[in-house]
């Protein structure tokens, strides 16, 4: 009994999380917009415009063969939000509650400019 109560906990402690943080988990938060994934790196309090809807990844991180961030047949949708002097093809947002949004960079962004954009937009 002790061992399933474990279980429980350690699974809740490291399931993929909803704030864009990066959890212990095999998956981070992500969503799509067309081709482009864009996966989360932070949070951030700037202001951006509604910019559409985009897809938003399911977290398929439990057992054998777990596929990670995946995009269902019919996924969740979710608003994306654009900053001003930030292409969209770049980077979006996804907010989390009245004030934050998430950091949504593309996947297809080189690291150093991945590190420039999370700096300027996480200031």
């Amino acid at each position: 009994m002790r061992y399933a109560a474990l279980l429980v906990v350690t699974v809740a402690l490291t399931g993929c999380t909803d704030t864009g943080e990066r959890a212990e988990a095999d998956c981070q938060a992500q969503v799509r917009g067309g081709e482009t994934v864009y996966t989360s790196y932070g949070m951030t309090d700037l202001k951006a415009s509604p910019a559409g809807m985009a897809d938003r990844a399911e977290c398929d991180d439990v057992g054998e063969g777990a596929g990670g961030s995946t995009f269902p047949e019919d996924p969740e949708q979710v608003r994306a939000w654009v900053f001003d002097d930030f292409p969209p093809e770049k980077v979006v947002g996804v907010r989390y509650g009245e004030d934050e949004l998430g950091v949504f960079i593309s996947d297809d962004v080189q690291p150093d400019e991945r590190e420039r954009i999370h700096a300027q937009l996480t200031e």
